[in-house]
């Protein structure tokens, strides 16, 4: 089996998207270019088991300078696929190099992912792919308020915390806490989501994790394990990121309403029936300062920041 196609990065977004619209087979000339040297990766999707468990499909190609690609499966692993037919297709641009103990590595932004299909029923297909790079505006981003209100409503979990509290640096979410004699510190590690689920934006992962329990180690420990604490606070902070990645695609909405003109209806139909949101890239610009008055200190600055994605608009959702 081949899927075959193009890959286009939109120059022009706001000529481009209503001409796919009216004919995705030939929107408006000159509102994009052919996108060469895109890393584009068929995948099946294996959730709830282990890689082993089920066979699966993961096979990779990078566009020309045309922006042609192919992905060749073969008959046999296609006979395999019998209990996991599902795949999708994500596409990466090259970002840079990063140098790292004398060594170069490749830096890769995704920008395209699509909706799963059914992989045995496409075979010799041919597709048509466009990216639109998308920045919003820094008050559009995960703010600090934000972030304030899903910490206090994760609070109810825990409840042995009396105090819980985030805030965001660059590169990172900080949280601290503390409860019955405990202090906790942690980071929430933020990453831009490739995941088939289309309203998944950011991943949240706990790092750095300090546990501080009262008493000797070895008394708490029987009582107390910090393996529990931690999978607990994994588990909220996976409850955390299913409400951010609500608001987010609420808040590119409203974005997308404001910049395009459109009426808030079809913007939201377009993003559950035809066009696909990926985060390419992630930033944590300093968005506000406050100044407060601290006892004997005196007056200190306090910076507070936000964490604003660049989009990747995808076109078509489904292949």
């Amino acid at each position: 089996m081949k899927l075959t196609g193009r890959i286009f990065e939109v120059t022009n977004v706001v000529a481009f998207a209503p001409s796919y619209l009216l004919n995705p087979k030939s929107p408006k000339a000159g509102s994009f270019k052919a996108a060469s040297g895109i890393k584009l990766h068929l995948a099946s999707i294996i959730s709830g088991f282990p890689q082993s468990f089920m066979p699966g499909i993961s096979v990779q190609t990078v566009s020309a300078s045309d922006g042609k690609f192919a992905f060749n499966v073969s008959d046999t692993q296609l006979k395999q696929l019998k209990l996991n037919k599902m795949a999708y297709v994500v596409g990466y641009r090259n970002a840079g190099s990063v140098n790292i103990l004398g060594q170069n590595i490749t830096i890769y932004e995704p920008v395209y992912r699509s909706q799963a299909f059914d992989i045995t029923t496409s075979k010799d297909k041919t597709v048509d792919l466009y990216f639109a790079p998308y920045s919003i505006p820094n008050k559009s981003g995960i703010s600090q308020a934000m972030v304030d209100t899903q910490i206090a409503e994760a609070k109810k979990s825990f409840k042995d915390l009396s105090k819980l509290s985030a805030s965001i640096h660059s590169g990172k979410v900080a949280v601290s806490g503390s409860g019955r004699g405990a202090e906790i510190k942690f980071n929430i590690d933020i990453s831009a989501s490739t995941s088939f689920d289309l309203s998944r934006f950011l991943n949240g992962k706990v790092k750095d994790m300090d546990i501080d329990l009262p008493g000797p180690d070895f008394i708490v420990g029987i009582c107390v394990s910090k393996d529990d604490i931690e999978k607990e606070i994994e588990k909220g902070i996976a409850g955390i990121m299913k409400k951010v990645n609500a608001t987010i695609e609420k808040t590119v909405v409203d974005e997308l309403v404001k910049q395009t003109g459109q009426p808030k209806s079809l913007v939201q139909n377009l993003l559950k029936t035809t066009v696909s949101v990926t985060f390419s890239k992630l930033s944590y610009p300093v968005v506000e300062h406050k100044t407060i008055k601290v006892p004997i200190v005196g007056s200190i600055t306090i910076d507070f920041r936000a964490i604003v994605p660049v989009l990747s608009i995808g076109f078509p959702r489904v292949i």
